[in-house]
């Protein structure tokens, strides 16, 4: 399934399950409306600081950026876009994708980097003062 942005929110799990029951009792009744299409992309919640702090270190948003922008086909020519060793590259690669923010393609021999579920954007949001961030670990989908 493809989707145009991941959303990658932040202590939001609430908010998402109100959403979700919502969209759901929409399609039971048979309801349309402008707001379903909004809610209909990807999104991944984190409600544990370790999680988000790994996801936002500079070495991980610049990743991401290189995955949006360039469009890398392989983990070489991400590490080539930017400027970085390949080894650390791949490292963080495989960080990201166990956060599940990417995924790998394969493309013959090469491994090429994207976001999850075909997204071509990301859509990073952060809420405090619920009191539930950081009392959670993991990432819910």
């Amino acid at each position: 399934m493809t989707t145009d942005t991941l959303k990658i929110t932040f202590g939001q799990a609430d908010e998402h399950a109100d959403a979700a029951r919502d969209r759901l009792r929409k399609a039971e009744t048979g309801e349309r409306g402008g707001e379903i299409e909004q809610d209909a992309r990807f999104i991944l919640n984190f409600e544990d600081f370790g999680e988000s702090e790994r996801l936002i270190r500079t070495s991980n948003l610049t990743l991401l950026e290189a995955i949006v922008n360039d469009r890398p086909d392989s983990i070489r020519q991400t590490a080539a876009a930017v400027d970085r060793d390949y080894k650390e590259v791949h490292r963080n690669l495989k960080e990201l994708e166990s956060l599940g923010v990417i995924e790998f393609e394969d493309d013959g021999a090469s491994k090429r980097p994207v976001l999850r579920g075909g997204a071509e954007t990301v859509d990073i949001s952060l809420s405090i003062g619920t009191g539930t961030v950081g009392r959670h670990s993991g990432a819910s989908a």
